[in-house]
């Protein structure tokens, strides 16, 4: 199912998460570092980052292609969770490792997972992380918040009103 945003463009519904980002950590709450590598600092392993923009040539969001000879436009790829209840059961790269793709943003989680073991020692889980996570383009991929916002907005609204109809119903 696509939905329409308001430039007319669709954005395909299973790239939306179900669950916000910042919803996850209660739920690992006893897992915190985990989460954050998996949700933060496997963005920064040079090996994730490489198989992940190797999942396909074109945008999901978009349908056009990537920065490649039949890429209508030359734009930034941005790696988009769709879902992020996964844990990391990796190991922690040393600082200053090679396999380390970029430094943390300001506020992001700073360890950065070992990625390559991983994906050596247990392809199987490592293939499961992959598959969480989606390139996609920069401009597509603010596209895909903004559905994202719209939905949660729709749904607490739609909560908010069944609420305050089934209370009105006991008074």
């Amino acid at each position: 199912m696509k939905k329409t945003s308001k430039r007319g463009k669709t954005i395909p519904f299973f790239l939306i998460p179900k669950i916000r980002k910042r919803h996850v950590p209660p739920i690992f709450k006893d897992r915190e570092t985990q989460w954050k590598l998996f949700a933060e600092g496997a963005l920064r392993n040079n090996v994730f980052h490489n198989d992940v923009i190797r999942r396909g040539k074109t945008c999901l969001a978009c349908n056009r292609h990537f920065n490649h000879e039949q890429a209508a436009v030359s734009s930034k790829i941005d790696k988009h969770h769709h879902c992020y209840l996964r844990l990391c059961i990796g190991s922690i790269l040393l600082e200053g490792s090679s396999d380390i793709y970029r430094p943390p943003h300001k506020g992001e989680y700073s360890p950065v997972p070992d990625c390559r073991q991983c994906k050596a020692s247990n392809p199987a889980y490592y293939a499961g992380c992959i598959k969480k996570i989606f390139p996609v383009h920069h401009h597509c991929h603010e596209q895909i918040h903004e559905r994202e916002k719209f939905w949660f907005n729709t749904l607490s609204k739609k909560l908010l009103f069944g609420f305050r109809s089934a209370t009105s119903l006991q008074t």
